[in-house]
């Protein structure tokens, strides 16, 4: 069933963080991850209307990502051990107050991985983090990357590929949603990821790794460059 509200296709379940208690109990798990970051923050002098990459570990340890994506206006809000429905709940506290002009996110692993979610539990999950960005933000461009695929989870493959074929369904639906494939860069003629893009860990993404996303990431229309700005630069 769709909404007729012209930015959600998907009909979005309402959320508020009551439907998160078991977080709320949780005192170590995220929050000191998410202290050191709220701390980062309120350093740094943030730049008007920052494009905003929210997610888990996977951007918390992209330490030169602003360098990398050759843009001052990005600002890392990541997390580790990130996933959905904390990104949810946090959502309020480090999200919201810097009025991101635009959005990518990065969660998902964590949720099937770590937590034990189903797809479409986690699915579910992806759709309440949207429900609250669209409220609280409106209709500002989303981008959401695919979940990676690594080799020490390669035993889960199935569950990612459906994962992302579902999110990028949701993103087809949105006109202001867009999906970035961020696996296929990291994977080799067996369709398998390649080592050399991944830490000792084979989880985490090395610089190598972070290069390929970001060639990927600056190649995406809208997402550092308007539209306009870019047909002009152009010719057009």
């Amino acid at each position: 069933m769709l909404k007729s509200t012209p930015w959600l296709q998907y009909e979005l379940p309402t959320v508020t963080s009551d439907d998160f208690p078991e977080l709320r109990d949780d005192t170590t798990l995220y929050e000191d991850n998410v202290l050191a970051l709220l701390a980062q923050v309120h350093r740094r002098s943030l730049s008007f209307e920052p494009i905003a990459f929210y997610g888990s570990s996977s951007f918390r340890m992209w330490d030169r990502m602003a360098e990398d994506l050759n843009e001052l206006r990005v600002v890392n809000l990541g997390f580790g051990g990130g996933t959905f429905a904390s990104a949810v709940y946090y959502f309020e506290r480090v999200v919201a107050p810097l009025k991101p002009s635009k959005m990518a996110l990065y969660f998902g692993e964590n949720d099937i991985f770590m937590d034990g979610m189903t797809v479409e539990s986690t699915f579910r999950d992806f759709l309440r983090l949207m429900d609250v960005v669209r409220r609280r933000l409106g209709p500002i461009p989303a981008f959401c990357l695919s979940v990676k695929q690594s080799p020490a989870n390669w035993v889960y493959a199935d569950e990612v590929t459906r994962l992302n074929d579902m999110i990028a369904d949701y993103c087809s639906r949105d006109a202001y949603t867009t999906f970035v494939d961020v696996t296929a860069c990291l994977l080799g003629e067996n369709g398998r990821p390649m080592g050399r893009y991944f830490k000792g860990d084979n989880i985490h993404i090395n610089h190598r790794g972070y290069a390929a996303w970001a060639a990927v990431l600056m190649a995406v229309p809208n997402l550092f460059t308007a539209e306009a700005e870019r047909d002009d630069s152009l010719g057009r």
